[in-house]
C-alpha cells in the first residue's frame, strides 16, 4: 500500500513514481501493489493533469490516468487521518493478503506538527497525534516505509511500536529519488514469503542505490522495548549527573552527529558513545547498553560519507524554535525521561 502525498511541490514526482517505479513490475496473483494518489495543479500536465485523489490497482505497465484508476475519491485530504484508515480498509478488504506493507510517500520532518504527508489543499498534515488516533483501525501491519524527510527517530519509531513490525525511514532529507519501488518488488516477486525484516531490509537497501544520503531499518519487537528501557535508565543517569558534568555534556551533543536539514536532531548511538567519555560508573554503563540495544535493533542502516556517525536513528535535542508541548505529548517522552532531561540540561545551560 503507497499512500502517496502529492498535493504539494512534489507533486511533478506523482505520475513517475507511478509509471517508472511501482508500475514497471507492478502486480500479480501473489504480490498485490495498490496506491492512494493524490496532486495539485501544478508543473507537471501530464495523464489529464489530474489533481483529484486516485485509487490504483498497480498493474505492469499501467498509465497513470483517471481512466486508469479503480476508483476516484475526489478531491481528499492526504492529511486527514481518516482518508489513511479509509485506504488501508479498502484494501484489506479487496486483497486480503497474508502481509501488510504501507509506505508513506510524501513530506516529512520526525514528530514536528504540519510537515508530515503535507497537503497543501486543505493545510493539513498527518501529526503524530493524528496518526495515533486511528492506528487502531489499521491494524497490525508487517512493515512501515517512510519515504519522506527526516524520518529515522526514536520519536517516530515509538509511535508506531506496537503496530508495526518493522520501519524504514532516513535520518536526512530525501530527494526525489527515495525509495526504489520497483527493486523492492522485483526482489519481492522473487521471494514473496520473505519475512517483514527481510522486506525492511531490501526497502531500506533499495534508497541506498540512488543519490539519498542516510536509510535505515529498525525491529519494532521486544528489542526495541529493551531499546526504550535502556534510553530511560540512561536519561535518568544524565540528570542525576547535571549537576557535576554539564561540561561534558556540552561537548558530547556539540560533537554528535547531526542533520542539515535537522541539526537538532543527534544520532542516537553517536550521542551515547560520546557520553561514555563522561567519568561517571553509571553514565558509562547506561550509554553502552543504549548503544548495545541500538544494535540489536537496527536491521540495517548505511549512510554516504558527509554522515560517518550516522547509525539509523536519532533524536530530538528541541531547538529554540521547537514546540515543546508537543514533544511531551509524544509516546516516546510518556516512556522515558529524555524531555525531563532536556529541560533540565537546557535551563541549566541558560
Amino acid at each position: 500500500m503507497v499512500y502517496i502525498a502529492g498535493d504539494n511541490d512534489l507533486e511533478e514526482y506523482v505520475v513517475k513514481d507511478l509509471e517508472n517505479e511501482l508500475a514497471k513490475v507492478g502486480s500479480n496473483q501473489r504480490v498485490r501493489v495498490v496506491a492512494l494518489a493524490d496532486r495539485i495543479p501544478g508543473d507537471d500536465k501530464s495523464r489529464g493533469d489530474w489533481s483529484q485523489t486516485l485509487l490504483f490497482h498497480v498493474t505492469p505497465g499501467l498509465k497513470a490516468t483517471a481512466e486508469a484508476a479503480v476508483a476516484d475519491w475526489g478531491e481528499r485530504n492526504m492529511g486527514d487521518p481518516q482518508t489513511l484508515a479509509e485506504f488501508v480498509s479498502w484494501t484489506r478488504q479487496h486483497y486480503p493478503a497474508e502481509r501488510y506493507a504501507l509506505f508513506f510517500w510524501g513530506h516529512g520532518w520526525n514528530w514536528h506538527p504540519g510537515y508530515v504527508m503535507e497537503d497543501v489543499t486543505d493545510q493539513a498534515a498527518l501529526d503524530v497525534e493524528k496518526i495515533k488516533a486511528i492506528q487502531p483501525q489499521l491494524g497490525l501491519l508487517d512493515l512501515v516505509a517512510f519515504d519522506g524527510c527526516n524520518m529515522g527517530s526514536i520519536e517516530v519509531e515509538t509511535l508506531w511500536h506496537g503496530h508495526a513490525k518493522t520501519l524504514v525511514h532516513s535520518q536526512e532529507f530525501v530527494d526525489w529519488d527515495g525509495i526504489e519501488y520497483d527493486v523492492v518488488l522485483q526482489q519481492l516477486n522473487q521471494n514473496p514469503h520473505m519475512s517483514p525484516e527481510q522486506l525492511a531490509i531490501i526497502t531500506s537497501r533499495s534508497a541506498g542505490l540512488n543519490q539519498e544520503r542516510t536509510g535505515s531499518a529498525v525491529a519494532l519487537d521486544s528489542r526495541f522495548t529493551v531499546l526504550l528501557q535502556a534510553i530511560d535508565r540512561w536519561t535518568l543517569a544524565l540528570i542525576n549527573g547535571l549537576p557535576h558534568y554539564r561540561r561534558h555534556y556540552d561537548q558530547a551533543f556539540a560533537q554528535a552527529q547531526s542533520f542539515f536539514e535537522a541539526p537538532d536532531e543527534k544520532d542516537l548511538y553517536h550521542l551515547a558513545s560520546l557520553m561514555l567519555k563522561v567519568p561517571d560508573t553509571e553514565i558509562k554503563s547506561s550509554s553502552q547498553a543504549v548503544m548495545t540495544a541500538i544494535q540489536a535493533v537496527v536491521l540495517n542502516n548505511w549512510h554516504r560519507h558527509d554522515y560517518p556517525q550516522a547509525h539509523g536513528i536519532s533524536i530530538s535535542s528541541l531547538g529554540p524554535e521547537d514546540d515543546r508541548d508537543d514533544y511531551a505529548g509524544l509516546d516516546f517522552t510518556r516512556l522515558t525521561h529524555w524531555d525531563e532531561f532536556l529541560s533540565q540540561y537546557q535551563t541549566t545551560n541558560n
